[in-house]
């Protein structure tokens, strides 16, 4: 191990060596045109240490026994510790979490244009802050057709496909096995708990609707969640580890997959994810009968909260508007409708959401 002392704060840092010549970014051993490494770890000597060390200024100069020389910046190598990084997203604020009622006094900074959306960069960049801060928005000024939808979302980011395409209409025709696709009330939930990845974010846009009913809400997950942690720590502790099955299965498709109903960051322990669907729900085989018991009471006090009439903020979707929301965050119901109704709309996929975010600067 090599001891580092930063010489503006005084902090002390223990190294390990290999990792410290793992971490050269020099042009030699990083590709500054990709920002991808040069060289696979067998290339570097096991046993490589350095030969001489020095300080300037900020700089840390080291020689090794391989011969090569290194200059690292000391911030990066302070900043690019295990508790450094816990301490950055433990003290983020980015996040807010809300019930109906503080949701409606923000609900201002929630809307965007269509216009000034495709005319400005800083609309966009406002837009995914919100988006990342509150997991919801809206697009005004959309004409009410599947084209346009398209249009509006591409503005901000490119669209996952999956089985049901890149865009989908829906009404109540059967055209999937989906109870969405019913005129039937639809609980709280998250959407693809089958998928082996969610898609990150869902859009939706009411196109028309001749009748009555349908009202959406929406449910932040993230203050469920820190509900249930804060008056039910044991359920909250037995939803982040036992695995549930979610499935989905029509003709020519057949999709599963297994986590917690409560993801967090391994690292942290902060909420990642509410993985929440009880129509999507498999076989529930993945813990002994002895264990069902605490199993459903704990799911029976989550859901409790997720139905609670103060956390469920409820809107008519209404021609013009789409919501764009976070499928990892925000649950999404509806109620039961009468008449003709068509929504459309699509996922981006979480990867391209964060990768948006940080771009813009708003997240790491």
């Amino acid at each position: 191990m090599l001891l580092l002392k930063h010489p503006k704060t005084g902090q002390s840092l223990e190294i390990y060596e290999f990792w410290l010549r793992d971490h050269c970014r020099c042009g030699e051993c990083l590709n500054l045109d990709t920002n991808q490494r040069r060289y696979d770890i067998l290339d570097l000597p096991a046993d490589v240490k350095p030969v001489e060390v020095k300080y300037e200024g900020l700089k840390l100069q080291v020689k090794w026994s391989d011969d090569h020389q290194s200059s690292y910046d000391l911030d990066f190598i302070f900043e690019s510790q295990l508790e450094q990084l816990i301490s950055r997203r433990s003290n983020s604020t980015i996040l807010t979490p809300w019930n109906r009622s503080i949701i409606l006094q923000n609900e201002q900074h929630l809307r965007f244009s269509l216009p000034q959306l495709i005319s400005s960069d800083d609309k966009v960049k406002s837009l995914v802050e919100s988006l990342v801060r509150y997991g919801i928005v809206f697009i005004d000024d959309v004409a009410p057709t599947p084209n346009m939808t398209e249009l509006a979302l591409r503005a901000v980011f490119p669209l996952m496909k999956t089985f049901f395409g890149e865009m989908w209409t829906f009404s109540d025709k059967p055209d999937h096995a989906d109870t969405a696709y019913t005129k039937l009330y639809l609980g709280s939930h998250t959407d693809n708990t089958y998928f082996c990845n969610a898609a990150g974010l869902q859009a939706l846009h009411c196109i028309e609707h001749s009748g009555s009913g349908g009202e959406n809400f929406f449910v932040d997950g993230l203050y469920v969640v820190n509900e249930l942690k804060r008056r039910f720590p044991a359920a909250y502790n037995l939803l982040c580890r036992v695995q549930v099955p979610g499935e989905y299965i029509e003709k020519g498709e057949h999709h599963r997959h297994t986590a917690p109903i409560i993801q967090v960051d391994p690292l942290t322990q902060e909420f990642i994810q509410l993985r929440l669907n009880v129509y999507d729900r498999a076989v529930f085989d993945t813990i002994p009968q002895s264990e069902m018991t605490y199993f459903y009471a704990s799911l029976r006090q989550l859901l409790k909260i997720v139905k609670d009439e103060e956390q469920q903020w409820s809107l008519k979707l209404n021609p013009g508007s789409i919501v764009l929301f976070d499928n990892w965050r925000v649950l999404h119901g509806r109620h039961a409708y009468t008449g003709s109704r068509t929504m459309s709309g699509s996922y981006v996929q979480r990867t391209d959401f964060l990768s948006k975010a940080r771009v813009l600067g708003i997240i790491e």
